[in-house]
């Protein structure tokens, strides 16, 4: 990539990024949109050297919506801004705006690359759970309230209520993933107070949004009651969503007390864990979305070669796939497209993460 360094009057405090902003080695260290919210910040950026592609700064560029765009980096860069603002938001200034931001860079991320972030959630490391995990349910919230036709005014609400629902309990979620004992008593207590004091501390950061509040505060409880903290009986819609996908996330990520279990067996989980799907509506609607296989999931088809699913297909037990491994246990030097609708090619059986060997370069596999 033709790199051109910017200087600091390009860097605007308080305004959108107008271009992703790369290192010298052309890691992608700011999504366009992202905000600099104080001079400190610019200037510890700037000591590090930023650079943008030259082509986006030509008038000659291409118009083209998704040349260029990487969405495995896209979404790296989520994560880390995430964190930064998360792990102290009394140092942020503008934390409504810049969670708001980050919000709509996952909104354009499910419009643009949809099967792209579903296997993320599946591939990705776990080493910053606390972060991961809300960005996992941001993004499956959207995806869900998008099939459903929610306004996307609502869904940067719902987005934004997602990323800062644990705000209160980070640490304490860090120390759980690793834990491999049932959480102690004082662990308990502060698993019940977070929703109340993550409202707290986001009414102290300004967020004044209605539909965000109410959705941290309430995403534990359950409907007919029975939930945390208050135990009220009709919770708001986006804090049922945020738990559905809640749970699903967790579900599919590994624990130091539990190994992941497979995107299938976390829908089935949820599906029965609803009564069916008669007290919660959204699990059905999840189900509908990611697909039987969603992308992400490796799985034998019935030939005996191993298959990374890269993309829902047009029926829900149809993915499309590439064959990674061959029937006698060689790696294939270049993955194989194969068609799940024909047998031998058909899917057999899911293989959890956690006994696949084989390493994957997700760039190369969705060709970014």
């Amino acid at each position: 990539m033709p790199k051109h360094r910017i200087h600091a009057r390009q860097l605007l405090i308080n305004e959108d990024l107008p271009w992703d902003v790369y290192d010298e080695s052309g890691q992608l260290l700011l999504c366009k949109g992202f905000r600099i919210s104080r001079e400190s910040q610019r200037e510890v950026l700037m000591a590090r050297g930023l650079y943008v592609d030259e082509l986006v700064l030509s008038p000659q560029r291409s118009t083209d919506d998704n040349k260029g765009y990487n969405p495995f980096r896209v979404w790296d860069s989520i994560i880390d801004e995430l964190e930064v603002l998360l792990r102290d938001i009394r140092l942020e200034k503008d934390f409504c705006e810049q969670i708001s931001g980050l919000a709509k860079l996952i909104q354009e991320l499910a419009r643009r690359s949809p099967d792209i972030a579903l296997a993320a959630i599946i591939l990705t490391n776990q080493r910053r759970y606390p972060i991961i995990h809300s960005v996992h349910v941001a993004v499956l919230s959207e995806l869900v309230a998008a099939r459903l036709e929610w306004l996307p005014d609502r869904r940067i609400s719902l987005i934004c209520a997602a990323l800062t629902q644990n705000l209160a309990m980070i640490e304490l979620q860090m120390k759980l993933c690793h834990q491999r004992i049932a959480p102690s008593t004082a662990q308990r207590q502060e698993i019940q107070r977070h929703p109340k004091l993550a409202h707290e501390m986001l009414q102290s950061a300004g967020v004044k949004d209605p539909i965000w509040l109410h959705a941290v505060l309430e995403h534990h409880e359950l409907n007919g009651g029975g939930g945390y903290p208050f135990g009220i009986v009709a919770p708001c819609e986006e804090a049922l969503l945020i738990q559905t996908t809640d749970i699903f996330s967790a579900k599919v990520s590994p624990r130091a007390a539990r190994k992941p279990v497979t995107p299938q067996e976390a829908a089935r989980s949820l599906y029965l864990g609803s009564d069916k799907g008669t007290t919660n509506r959204y699990v059905a609607v999840l189900i509908k979305e990611i697909g039987i296989f969603p992308p992400g999931t490796f799985v034998t088809l019935s030939n005996g070669e191993l298959a990374l699913v890269t993309r829902r297909g047009a029926g829900a037990n149809t993915p499309e796939v590439l064959s990674l491994i061959s029937p006698q246990g060689t790696s294939y030097m270049d993955p194989i497209q194969r068609n799940t609708s024909r047998k031998p090619y058909d899917i057999a059986t899911v293989i959890p993460r956690d006994q696949v060997k084989v390493q994957i370069n997700p760039e190369r596999i969705w060709r970014i």
